[in-house]
């Protein structure tokens, strides 16, 4: 029996290797005439780290309105920037190659597999770097929980949605000040891996 109600995955650096991803987009964007736009998404989204808001539509109305033309920035974002990401990774990335074997492993444990990502589009980007949808027991975005990690509530959010409390849970990322800290803010445990390396999931096991 695994000691824990669910493994929660980030996505990003996690279950692929994003080497390379941060030029590739900088120059999908300089094709496309949107580098400030870039810049500035990047700037908002430190500006944000944290904070949490009531909703999904209350976190990107915070999020837009800290561009100049923030119905510009919101068709930018949804129709340019994360589509190009997805079409990115489809093209460049794929999903590591333990991560089936992580699946095959936890389901006789009883653990869910669970992938909570900084981005929304997860089911999409999931998809493109080839992990099936089916391997996981469910799919979050920051975004869609309030806030940005290393958010608390967000954090909490997932829990609740999932049934378990956070000492269930262990949270497994590529950063220690978003999942790293959004994990010890609730008393989940967290697990640090570096450009896609399989966790050791042994020690999550009973003996």
């Amino acid at each position: 029996m695994s000691i824990y109600k669910a493994i929660i995955f980030d996505l990003d650096g996690t279950l692929y290797d994003k080497s390379g991803l941060a030029r590739r987009l900088v120059m999908s964007q300089f094709l496309k005439g949107g580098l400030w736009m870039l810049k500035r998404e990047r700037e908002v989204r430190k500006e944000l780290r944290g904070r949490h808001y009531e909703s999904e539509d209350a976190f990107y109305e915070a999020f837009f309105s800290r561009f100049p033309r923030p119905e510009s920035a919101r068709r930018w974002y949804f129709e340019t920037y994360m589509p190009d990401m997805v079409r990115i990774l489809r093209s460049h990335y794929r999903v590591a190659s333990w991560v089936e074997t992580i699946v095959e492993e936890l389901r006789p444990h009883a653990s869910k597999l669970v992938v909570f990502s900084d981005y929304g589009f997860v089911r999409e980007k999931l998809q493109a770097i080839g992990f099936k949808l089916d391997w996981a027991d469910a799919l979050f975005d920051a975004p869609a929980l309030g806030g940005l990690k290393p958010c608390k509530e967000s954090f909490e959010g997932v829990c609740r949605e999932i049934d378990a409390q956070p000492c269930e849970c262990l949270m497994v990322g590529d950063r220690e000040d978003t999942d790293g800290d959004g994990a010890r803010s609730v008393g989940m445990a967290f697990e640090l891996v570096k450009n896609a390396s399989k966790p050791d999931i042994e020690k999550y096991f009973d003996k």
